[in-house]
């Protein structure tokens, strides 16, 4: 009699088990369908006037680029500090003022490997070995026999300065410092993400995407302009893999049930 309620029970479990498994197999997860145009790779699109290029996409992520022809670059001239031009060496120097209008580039020149030197009382000189005769001379002096006179060049505040290969401007000028100031084109990225928001467009006149890269098509990007409409059918999704979570746990259940049935319905009588 105990057998044969145990097995009735194993069957019940087994139907369980079994109906549970076949919701699985026909349940299908709920996609993600947003409204919004799809780009792929080297495409572009402009949003209010300001125009970018998709430079990359893949394994959801992605980057925009964008580019400012007018962006502003900044660089500074630290006071004695050495510079490169016309392929010789400047040093700045800027008066100790509370407010220089003005500093100086003066040119420098460098002693060759076979020039000695010695430093008494703090002064640095260059032994010359004139025919036997030995002497010693300053280093600024020695300078000035070899290479001339240095160039300088007086440089002040709003005045135009070629640095690096750059039309700049002398922006403020400090005991410390001198600022260069100029505009040139400049490459600006926004990256993409999954489910991430991205905001588009000139500054007071923007507009918000959420970047989706949908399944099953590689190297395109979507950007939706609702936001809301994604995490909603997000949550959609994780509602639906939480039920097949509870229907697997009823199988997995079900079949240890059965089988534990079976074994102490079948164990051996003493």
């Amino acid at each position: 009699m105990q057998r044969r309620a145990a097995t009735v029970y194993a069957v019940l479990f087994l139907v369980i088990a079994a109906g549970s498994y076949s919701l699985i197999g026909v349940a299908q997860e709920p996609g993600i369908d947003l409204q919004g145009d799809t780009y792929a790779e080297n495409d572009t699109l402009t949003v209010n006037g300001m125009e970018y290029t998709v430079a990359s996409v893949g394994d959801g992520e992605g980057t925009l680029t964008r580019v400012n022809e007018s962006a502003r670059y900044t660089a500074t001239l630290a006071n004695n500090s050495t510079i490169q031009r016309d392929n010789s060496t400047f040093r700045v120097l800027i008066p100790n003022e509370s407010d220089p209008g003005q500093f100086t580039l003066r040119q420098e020149f460098d002693l060759s490997e076979n020039v000695t030197t010695v430093t008494q009382n703090e002064t640095e000189y260059v032994v010359v070995d004139d025919g036997g005769n030995k002497s010693l001379v300053t280093v600024e002096e020695y300078k000035r026999q070899q290479f001339g006179e240095p160039a300088t060049e007086q440089v002040a505040e709003g005045d135009n300065y070629q640095f690096e290969g750059n039309q700049t401007t002398v922006s403020n000028i400090t005991a410390d410092e001198a600022t260069l100031s100029w505009t040139a084109p400049r490459t600006l990225e926004t990256s993409l993400s999954e489910g991430g928001n991205v905001t588009l467009g000139p500054e007071g006149n923007n507009r918000t995407f959420l970047a989706h890269f949908p399944s099953g098509q590689d190297g395109v990007v979507q950007l939706s302009p609702n936001p809301g409409e994604y995490q909603s059918q997000v949550n959609a999704q994780d509602d639906f893999n939480e039920r097949m979570a509870g229907l697997w746990g009823i199988v997995i259940l079900s079949g240890l049930t059965v089988a534990l049935l079976l074994g102490l319905a079948f164990l051996p009588n003493k």
